[in-house]
């Protein structure tokens, strides 16, 4: 016999007792014995450079108060599965070691998934909400990013596609990535990499991987290095969600998709056009490997 909880009184009803009309009106969901609840484990990191500024200090602080809002009322209401939080930072070195230790502390920690966000990006209130939504899903995905775009012009988004190959006199593997400049607006997108403005992974991908996960001498940045990596080691896939939106504090101005429109059109950016194989709202993500035409 199914049980539920009515959560006006924290009052645990049977379906017989349902039928007496007591709890007419009130908000019910379905009760589960603890030991079939599952709770997922997510670390919230900040490779801190150190220089944050207060728009994005507030806006952090936000974020964390109605995390920690949603994670009270997931437990009251036995949302199944549910997520808590826990949040971790480091800074004053450089980003690829304070991301390698970030990661780390979070394979320490048992985590189930990994979020990191850069101290300059301003988050929207639900951005890790809809990531861990999109990662409950699609169990396909491996890591997935919100929209960010670049500081400094041209100002592009920081989704990639990646060309791999052998260089014989270096006797050692390459690849170029390049920009997605007309990206997909408002789709879950697969691409060959992203940027780490903001970013959600699953950690049982990384237990696939080998160490060092970003610390690297590569002229390349640490972020695109993991993503090769991890699709190289782990057969990972790498998502872009354009409905996230991000926006990246510049000077004076905030990067974000509305200032990218505007940038490209007063400067006449070309933008050439880029085949997808994949949306959201097309093709069926369990059934279909999809990628970006390269």
């Amino acid at each position: 016999m199914k049980l539920y909880k009515c959560v006006n009184h924290g009052t645990i009803l049977n379906e017989k007792a349902l039928l007496t009309g007591s709890h007419a009106g009130h908000k019910l969901i379905e009760y589960l014995d603890p030991k079939d609840q599952k709770v997922y484990k997510v670390t919230i990191a900040i490779p801190n450079e150190g220089l944050v500024h207060c728009e994005a200090y507030d806006n952090h602080l936000v974020s964390a108060m109605r995390l920690g809002g949603m994670q009270e009322r997931w437990r009251y209401e036995q949302r199944n599965p549910r997520y808590e939080f826990s949040w971790f930072t480091a800074g004053h070195m450089l980003t690829q070691m304070a991301r390698e230790k970030l990661i780390q502390t979070a394979i320490l920690a048992k985590t189930d998934f990994l979020i990191m966000y850069d101290d300059d990006m301003l988050l929207p209130p639900n951005m890790v909400i809809q990531l861990l939504e999109d990662m409950e899903q699609y169990p396909e995905i491996d890591v997935v990013a919100p929209l960010a775009f670049m500081r400094s012009p041209p100002h592009y988004a920081v989704m990639y596609t990646v060309k791999e190959g052998y260089d014989p006199v270096r006797k050692a593997d390459y690849y170029l990535n390049q920009w997605v400049i007309k990206y997909p607006k408002d789709k879950l997108v697969e691409c060959d990499a992203v940027g780490f403005g903001a970013v959600c992974i699953r950690m049982s991908m990384v237990k696939k991987m080998q160490r060092p996960y970003f610390m690297s001498t590569s002229a390349t940045g640490e972020d695109i290095l993991f993503c090769v990596n991890a699709r190289k080691q782990a057969n990972a896939r790498i998502f872009m969600d354009t409905r996230i939106k991000l926006g990246h504090l510049g000077d004076p101005v905030i990067i974000d998709e509305q200032y990218w429109e505007k940038f490209s059109k007063e400067q006449g950016v070309d933008i050439p056009d880029s085949k997808f194989k994949y949306s959201i709202d097309k093709y069926d993500i369990k059934n279909k490997y999809n990628s970006l035409e390269r």
